[in-house]
């Protein structure tokens, strides 16, 4: 009940922001500029849902970026080098980063590393691995191609609402792009597997009180594993996105992300102390974010500004999410 008020304080402020935008700055308000947020925090906000898995369990994944990275140059790779067609590669991509997501995941469960001290490590080891693999670096002429597979630029594409609603000859509404959709069914996905299943439950388990957990017959390791999985799923779909997006793949794709993805979470009210969380909350902070970043910089704010209020907008989520736990842990310890 608590998370449900949470969102929903959540919401009131993205709209009091996205309001407060919209008066300020003449663009704001736009069928352009919407379809902008839509498409460019669509990815930060399938990235902050995986995000969510491990910090359910208590853990944390700062490799997702060099993870995206990773996918991405897999696929361009494959389509560029190898010329396979997208309905293969693809899938490889996706899976790639997956098992990317596993190699954390076991590290933190088999090797027994502090989950940030795991995921920092393979940020730099799959960055590297991007430059490794790079064919952009092994076939220098490939750096001015760009991917052309059907299968792959059909994904960066707009569900024109006006012209299906029959509106269009009114008003201009904004489109809403692929990326916006994609987020649309990993978010139902992660929302039927959190509520509705076995392993949903196993993951606020595990993360509420690991021993306890264990106690009661759930597999720790396996669950924390899954959880990793899915956050390098979620990197690995984001990553085809990006390069049908872009039709190419950059050493430095995905650079930066983790931050934001684990502000987008914690800001959505996944605590970082485990056993809780929502779909709909990181969703929220990611495109809170957004609406804050695009809403300054239209505003004339400096990027330095920007990148200053974000680390504040984290540190403030973070000691918000301590005051809420230390207050729920108060008023249990006082039932009892």
């Amino acid at each position: 009940m608590f998370k449900r008020h949470q969102n929903f304080a959540l919401l009131i402020l993205f709209l009091a922001l996205f309001a407060f935008f919209s008066f300020f700055t003449r663009r704001f308000f736009s069928a352009p500029n919407i379809e902008d947020i839509l498409s460019g925090y669509s990815f930060m906000a399938i990235l902050a849902v995986g995000q969510a898995f491990p910090i359910m369990t208590r853990g944390l994944d700062l490799s997702i970026g060099s993870n995206v990275g990773l996918g991405a140059m897999i696929l361009f790779d494959l389509d560029k080098v190898f010329h396979l067609p997208g309905w293969a590669s693809i899938p490889i991509s996706v899976t790639a980063c997956a098992l990317a997501g596993c190699v954390n995941g076991l590290l933190v469960t088999q090797l027994k590393l502090q989950p940030f001290v795991a995921t920092l490590a393979t940020l730099a080891a799959f960055r590297g691995t991007v430059y490794a693999v790079s064919g952009r670096q092994l076939y220098p002429e490939l750096a001015t191609q760009s991917v052309k597979d059907p299968w792959i630029r059909s994904l960066e594409g707009f569900l024109d609402i006006g012209h299906l609603t029959g509106l269009s000859r009114f008003v201009r509404l904004p489109s809403l792009p692929f990326s916006f959709l994609a987020l649309l069914v990993v978010a139902v996905l992660a929302h039927v597997v959190l509520n509705r299943t076995r392993l949903g439950l196993n993951l606020k388990t595990v993360g509420g009180n690991p021993e306890a957990a264990h106690l009661a017959g759930v597999s720790v390791r396996r669950t924390q594993i899954v959880a990793y999985l899915a956050c390098g799923l979620c990197a690995g779909i984001v990553a085809v996105l990006l390069v049908a997006r872009f039709t190419t793949a950059t050493e430095a794709t995905g650079t930066g992300m983790e931050l934001t993805t684990i502000a987008a979470a914690v800001i959505g009210g996944v605590t970082l102390r485990g056993g809780s969380g929502t779909v709909a909350g990181p969703i929220l902070g990611a495109f809170l974010l957004g609406i804050i970043l695009i809403g300054l910089t239209l505003m004339g704010i400096s990027q330095f500004t920007q990148q200053i209020l974000t680390g504040a907008i984290l540190l403030g989520a973070v000691y918000y999410d301590r005051l809420t736990s230390d207050r729920q842990k108060s008023a249990s310890g006082g039932v009892a």
